[in-house]
């Protein structure tokens, strides 16, 4: 003898209706209803063609409109949840207007008399109301969509800064050990091949430590929460030039920074230039190099250009050099230096471009926003 199970949440899941059937199928029979009433009632009766004609979009409009939503609703990404949510919206707000509808025609229910006011109100009442609910409850579902998404990337964001942090804890400790046996290496005497090798070596860990850098910069600008204060321009241009001028004495960097130019911006700053700059020089025979940084306010931007004597940028890769990735030819960098540069001015709100240099090398053009 068989026996009836209970349903479970799971049977209702399979059913073979969904949202987007039943909302698009309420938007049908409402437009059917316009249409048929329409031609039965209405238009026998209406003397002009214009008032014909408004008559029937008034009685199919909202009916289309649920319809086309029921549509979309099929191809859009919305889950189960999501969907069960828009019929709830769409349905409770079809009864309150179709009660609204019948409240206003109160007399002639009570009559039992189904009259053409009480019909036609049920039509376009009802419809409104059903693609105002159907609105709402697609928006309400977006909503509830990209809040999760925001979650999920700011969860995503976190992890990937920690892992960051641990990585650059772990391995800035080991590239320091290299460097610090790679010292003493060099104050013995080596053979020409065993120099070679030393300086491959604090190449290769420097390149490493700069890559580090650059990706916990990277993670930091995804954050949307960052907070732009004014920064001395000048500051910081001098001192990631004093740096470059450290570690490399053969190259040549001026700088033509109005002490009092401030820019709106963060602490991140002096990593766009700090990558320009390093980027001249790992890209460009240092002996006879020079690199000059500018600065002027121009109304209501900021024009900062920085510019070498090198070889410059081939033109066909000028519109690419900023994306993620992309590197010149020969090049051994990593293909984060550019990008991260377009990817900090963006965040500041300003714009970067390159070009060729008055001496023949690069020139990047930036502008920032003052900070007033």
């Amino acid at each position: 003898m068989s026996t009836l199970s209970k349903p479970s949440a799971e049977s209702f899941d399979r059913l073979p209706l969904d949202g987007s059937e039943l909302v698009a199928t309420l938007g049908l029979v409402f437009v059917l209803s316009g249409v048929v009433f329409w031609s039965q009632s209405l238009l026998p009766t209406t003397e002009t063609v214009p008032a014909a004609l408004y008559e029937l979009v008034m009685h199919v409009l909202f009916g289309t409109v649920i319809l086309l939503l029921g549509i979309h609703i099929e191809r859009s990404e919305l889950v189960a949840e999501e969907r069960r949510e828009v019929i709830l919206w769409c349905f409770s707000a079809f009864l309150f207007f179709f009660w609204l509808a019948v409240w206003s025609e109160l007399d002639a229910v009570l009559a039992a008399t189904m009259t053409r006011e009480l019909v036609s109100n049920i039509v376009v009442f009802g419809s409104l109301g059903g693609a105002f609910g159907a609105i709402v409850g697609v928006n309400r579902g977006r909503a509830t969509r990209n809040e999760i998404l925001a979650e999920r990337t700011e969860d995503q964001r976190e992890t990937l800064e920690l892992l960051t942090r641990l990585l650059r804890h772990d391995i800035r400790n080991d590239m320091q050990a290299v460097n610090a046996h790679a010292g003493f290496l060099a104050e013995e005497d080596l053979s020409e091949d065993g120099e070679s090798s030393l300086g491959v070596i604090r190449q290769r860990s420097d390149a490493i430590l700069r890559l580090l850098e650059d990706t916990s910069t990277l993670i930091e600008t995804l954050g949307s929460d960052r907070e732009l204060r004014p920064i001395s321009l000048s500051t910081t241009v001098e001192q990631e030039a004093v740096s470059i001028r450290d570690e490399h004495p053969e190259v040549t960097v001026e700088t033509d920074v109005p002490e009092d130019l401030q820019v709106v911006a963060d602490g991140l700053l002096h990593q766009l230039f700090l990558n320009l700059l390093s980027n001249a020089v790992a890209h460009n025979d240092s002996d006879d190099l020079r690199i000059h940084v500018g600065a002027k306010r121009r109304q209501d931007l900021v024009h900062i250009t920085v510019s070498d004597n090198g070889t410059g940028i081939p033109e066909a890769i000028r519109e690419t050099c900023f994306e993620l990735g992309e590197k010149g030819p020969g090049s051994q960098g990593d293909g984060l230096g550019l990008y991260l540069v377009s990817r900090l001015v963006d965040v500041y709100g300003g714009s970067v471009a390159v070009d060729d240099s008055p001496s023949g090398g690069a020139q990047f053009d930036i502008t920032l926003e003052p900070a007033d």
